[in-house]
This record gives C-alpha cells, sequence and structure tokens, in this order.
C-alpha cells in the first residue's frame, strides 16, 4: 500500500471514527438522562404521622405574611404555574434550533466484479472497487436563505482500459445556496416561531403571576375571616359571660322580692341562647380554622395540620386614598390577565402574516459553485482542486405555484381568529373598567362604613352606660336591659366586621389592579 492510500484510509477511518462517537455519546447521554418509568414514585403520604400528631395539642401563632409564604410556597398551583415559563424556554430554543447547521458525514466503500459485455475487457471479467468520503453543513438562515457546504473524496480503481488514471482520487468541494424570493422569503417569516414561541413564554410568566396574586389574596381573605370570627366569638364569649352575671344579680334581687320570677326566667333564657351562640361561633372559628389550613397548605403538614391557631396579626383600620383613574392607569399596566391577552394578539397578528405569505409562489433562486480535482494521488487531487482550474458553477430558478384552496382556507382561518381575539380584547378592556370601577366603589363604601360602625358603637355604649345605671335604679326592666346589651354586641361586632371587609376590599382592589406582588414585596423565583 503506498503512503497515499495509507493517508487517504487513515482519513476515512478517522471521518468514520469520529461520526460514530459522536453517536454513541449522543445515545448514552440520551439514555442517561431519561428517568426510569417503572421506577416507583416516592410515598408522599404517611397517615401515621398525622394520626401521632392528633394525640398532642400544638398551638402555631401565625401572621398574615407567614400565611402568604406558606400559600405560596406549597400551593400546587403555583408550582404547576412555575413549569409553563421553562416548557416555554424549551420551545423558544426548539425554534431557534430550525437556524442551527447540521453537520453530516457519509463514508462507502462499494466493490463490483461482474462478467463484462464488451470485449475491451480481456479477461472477461470488469472489476472495479470505489472508496467514497463526504462530508458536510448544512442549514438556512433567518433571511430563509438555505445552505449546503460539502466536501467529497473518491478513490477509484478498476480493470477498465479506458481509465486513464488507475486508480485515481477525485476530490470536490462545492458550496449550494436556495434564496425564496417571495413565499418563505424574509427575516419576519422566518423568525416568526421564534417571537411566538417567546411571546408564549411570556404568557406563561403572566398567568404564574395570575395565579400566585390568587393564592395571595385567598390567603389574606381566609386569614382575615378567622379573625373576624374569633372577634365574633370573643364579643359573643363576653356577652355571654355579662348574661351570667345578669343572672347571678337577679336571682339575687329575687331573692330579696326585688324582681319577678319573669326576670329570672328571661335571664335564664338568654342564658341559654348566648350559650347555644356562643358554641356555633366556636364551630365557624374552627371551620375558617381549617380553610385557612386549606388555603396556606399548612393541613398537608403532619405536625401542624391539627394544630390550634393563634393569631398574631389583628386587622386594623388604615386610611388609604384610592383613586379611580390611577387605578386604572395601573390594572392596564399590571394586571396579568391584560398583558397576557396582548400578547395572544400579537401572536395572532403574526399568525395572519405568515399565512398571507404562503399564498405567494414559490420563486427560489438556486446557485452553486464547486472546486474539483483529479489525481493519481489523493495529494494530487486536493492540490488541483485548489489551484482553481477546474470548477464548476451553476444558477438556475425552482418556480411553484400552488393550487391555494389549503393555503386560502388557513389564511381565512388566522384573520377570523384575529377578529375574535380583537372582540376578546375590547371585551377584556370594558370588563376591567367595571371591575376598577366597582372595586373602588366598595372601598370607598367600605370607609365610611367604618366611620358610621364606630359612631354607632360610641352611641350603644353610652346608651347602654346609661341604661345599666337606669337598671341599677330600677327604672328599666331586665328585658330591655338584655335588648340594649344585645344592641352594644351587635355594634361591636358590626364595627370589627366594617374594619375587617374594608381590608379585604383593598386587598381586592389591589388583584384588581395587578398589585398583588407589588404591594407584597412579592418576587416569583424559578424552580
Amino acid at each position: 500500500m503506498s503512503k497515499s492510500d495509507y493517508r487517504y484510509n487513515s482519513l476515512n477511518f478517522l471521518l468514520i471514527g469520529l461520526a460514530a462517537g459522536w453517536l454513541l455519546i449522543y445515545v448514552f447521554a440520551s439514555q442517561a438522562s431519561a428517568e426510569d418509568p417503572f421506577k416507583a414514585p416516592e410515598p408522599s403520604f404517611n397517615k401515621e404521622d398525622f394520626i401521632e400528631s392528633a394525640k398532642r395539642e400544638k398551638i402555631l401563632k401565625i401572621g398574615l405574611v407567614d400565611c402568604v409564604v406558606y400559600a405560596l410556597q406549597k400551593n400546587p398551583e403555583v408550582k404547576i404555574a412555575k413549569i409553563a415559563p421553562v416548557i416555554g424556554l424549551d420551545d423558544k430554543r426548539i425554534a431557534e434550533a430550525e437556524f442551527e447547521p447540521t453537520f453530516k458525514i457519509d463514508a462507502s466503500v462499494d466493490d463490483t466484479k461482474e462478467q463484462a459485455n464488451s470485449t475491451v475487457f480481456a479477461s472477461g471479467v470488469s472489476t472495479s472497487r470505489s472508496t467514497g468520503v463526504s462530508a458536510g453543513v448544512e442549514g438556512k438562515l433567518i433571511t430563509g436563505t438555505k445552505y449546503n457546504l460539502d466536501y467529497y473524496s473518491l478513490k477509484h480503481k478498476s480493470n477498465y482500459p479506458t481509465q486513464v488514471i488507475n486508480p485515481y482520487h477525485s476530490s470536490e468541494a462545492v458550496i449550494t445556496l436556495t434564496q425564496p424570493l417571495f413565499r418563505g422569503a424574509g427575516v419576519f417569516v422566518n423568525r416568526a416561531e421564534i417571537v411566538i414561541a417567546s411571546n408564549n413564554q411570556a404568557r406563561s410568566e403572566e398567568e404564574l403571576f395570575d395565579i400566585a396574586m390568587d393564592t395571595v389574596v385567598n390567603a389574606k381573605i381566609a386569614y382575615y375571616d378567622l379573625a373576624f370570627y374569633r372577634e365574633r366569638y370573643r364579643i359573643a364569649k363576653i356577652f355571654l359571660e355579662w348574661t351570667q352575671k345578669l343572672l347571678e344579680i337577679n336571682k339575687a334581687r329575687y331573692a330579696k322580692g326585688l324582681v319577678s320570677s319573669v326576670d329570672v326566667l328571661e335571664v335564664e333564657s338568654s342564658v341559654a341562647e348566648r350559650e347555644k351562640e356562643l358554641i356555633d361561633y366556636e364551630a365557624k372559628v374552627e371551620r375558617a380554622e381549617d380553610v385557612l389550613k386549606y388555603v396556606t397548605n399548612i393541613v398537608e403538614d403532619p405536625k401542624l395540620w391539627n394544630a390550634r391557631i393563634e393569631l398574631m396579626d389583628v386587622p386594623e383600620f388604615r386610611t388609604e386614598e384610592v383613586e379611580l383613574v390611577q387605578s386604572l392607569v395601573n390594572a392596564f399596566q399590571y394586571r396579568p390577565d391584560y398583558i397576557s391577552k396582548q400578547i395572544e394578539l400579537k401572536n395572532k397578528n403574526i399568525r395572519v402574516k405568515v399565512a398571507k405569505n404562503t399564498l405567494l409562489p414559490t420563486v427560489d433562486v438556486i446557485g452553486s459553485f464547486g472546486l474539483n480535482g483529479l489525481g493519481e494521488n489523493y495529494q494530487k487531487g486536493i492540490r488541483e482542486m485548489d489551484d482553481g482550474d477546474y470548477r464548476d458553477w451553476s444558477l438556475g430558478v425552482k418556480i411553484e405555484i400552488p393550487w391555494g384552496g389549503e393555503e386560502r382556507a388557513d389564511y381565512d382561518k388566522k384573520k377570523l381568529e384575529r377578529a375574535r381575539a380583537i372582540l376578546e380584547f375590547k371585551r377584556l378592556e370594558q370588563k376591567i373598567i367595571l371591575d376598577i370601577r366597582d372595586k373602588v366603589r366598595d372601598v370607598k363604601v367600605q370607609h365610611r362604613q367604618v366611620g358610621a360602625s364606630k359612631v354607632a358603637q360610641d352611641s350603644e355604649t353610652q346608651n347602654y352606660d346609661a341604661q345599666s345605671k337606669r337598671y341599677a335604679a330600677g327604672y328599666v326592666s331586665t328585658h330591655d336591659l338584655l335588648d340594649y346589651r344585645f344592641n352594644l354586641a351587635s355594634a361591636e361586632l358590626d364595627y370589627v366586621k366594617a374594619i375587617i371587609d374594608y381590608n379585604i376590599d383593598l386587598v381586592r382592589l389591589e388583584r384588581a389592579q395587578g398589585l398583588t406582588l407589588v404591594k407584597n414585596g412579592i418576587a416569583m423565583e424559578e424552580e
């Protein structure tokens, strides 16, 4: 074997070895990263831990911020929503992969021995052996231009009398460009899927913000609801204790003949009524605790699911300036559903333009240029190719005119989808305007309700104090005093409810403006 043959065969084996090695690495890496579909999932629920924790009393002191943190960290919907932006990033990478170059390599050996059908072969047998290697890179540019860079090398040996160089080595390097002029041409059309994938990723992030805001709102409302029922229970308990003391006073006064048995019976009936009411409120407190544990996912914690909750934050009345115009500006700037709809409309516009491009005929300019060389060894074939004396080129046009039925239907469909999206977008704008106006009105009305409830409470307190003194002097009946005390308890409860409802309305207004995460200093981090 000559040195040139040795080098040529070595090059063949090297290229084949590189291709085979890359393929093996890719396959093994893919298998290593794949999860075992038959692997059993890890158990996530241990009933023994829940049963064991139920045997012990535990108190969980929790504030409003703690509830928000619990709700966001353990909420399954938030965890699910966090996956969508990652999927969107992969979709974008998939779309970008269309413009990644592809390396290709091909090596072959062709050996032929057959009975000759021509008299030029003295032996009556024709033999030939060809060893070829080709390698190249192909891809697509964002302008729609397709390119192919190919290198061919061939060694051919035969017993053909007409083959002057035997064996001969041929080499050729060719570049081929295909540029569409109408259909498929331009940066916009070719980058459309990348832009759409990027937009969809942004939409998934807005959907994540939307779910996160709902989670925060639900956690806060559940916290305020529990605070309300706790206050309701506290007021009812004080009322019961007052009624029990009144019963003792009336029994003592009855023993002295100062009141009738009817007065005693009336207070006893009121005590029984207050006790029933207190039991009912206690059950509602426990149910409100369960709701708070559910929305914050504390119920999933085997150590805390049965704990008694103590609230660290008491809802307070803090006046906040609310302005309709600024609230509308905030809503159209921050609301995730509005931003998401804007992105969807952008994608619809892109789809329409791409579909319109498919109606155009295919007119591609195809050009190629190559250098070739031929010699009795590999080096000479390469040298002649490098000299540039032997070349070939071509230039042509490829034209395809589709009938257009499918493309026209798809274009019409995309336009209708865009028209529907525009109508939905306008409807959403109207909904946001009404929603903001409604939420601003609720806050302002409830602010006035707090003030009115405070005045009513103070009035009932003064009235009860005055009537208590009159009762002690014998000018007010037991029945009337019970009514005065009941009115005071109701006024106290109305004031507490007005403050809590005001705080809840502020939370809902923040949500309507899309400011829930901003106002609470929450940044969504990727898993």
